[in-house]
């Protein structure tokens, strides 16, 4: 017999940023170069707004907001592009304070 090996990860619950249905979202392949591993794991939070080139954007710049938590082996994500989005879970899950400009410049998205 042959002796199969496995890794086991553990994930914590997902987070709901969204206040309610419909959204529409788009798949975006993550840059994870400006992030931080924490026990060896790079991990983007969703409610994480993100730019055309799929780093971290708290800017006019801005894309979209990642709807799911993403780590760095498997970078790809959606964002969401419009529908309503319920800041405060999304902003306290991410740990930023969206910008006024960021919030702006994304005009199929409502901010409750």
């Amino acid at each position: 017999m042959s002796n199969m090996q496995f890794e086991r990860t553990t994930i914590a619950g997902d987070v709901q940023i969204l206040k309610r249905a419909p959204f529409e979202g788009i798949a975006k392949t993550l840059d994870f170069s400006g992030v931080d591993a924490v026990n060896g794991v790079k991990t983007i939070k969703a409610g994480t707004p993100i730019n055309a080139a799929g780093a971290v954007a708290n800017s006019s710049s801005v894309f979209g907001i990642l709807l799911h938590d993403v780590t760095d082996d498997r970078p790809q994500g959606t964002l969401v592009t419009k529908g309503y989005v319920n800041t405060g879970v999304a902003q306290t899950h991410c740990g930023l304070t969206y910008e006024s400009a960021m919030k702006a410049a994304l005009k199929n998205v409502i901010f409750e």
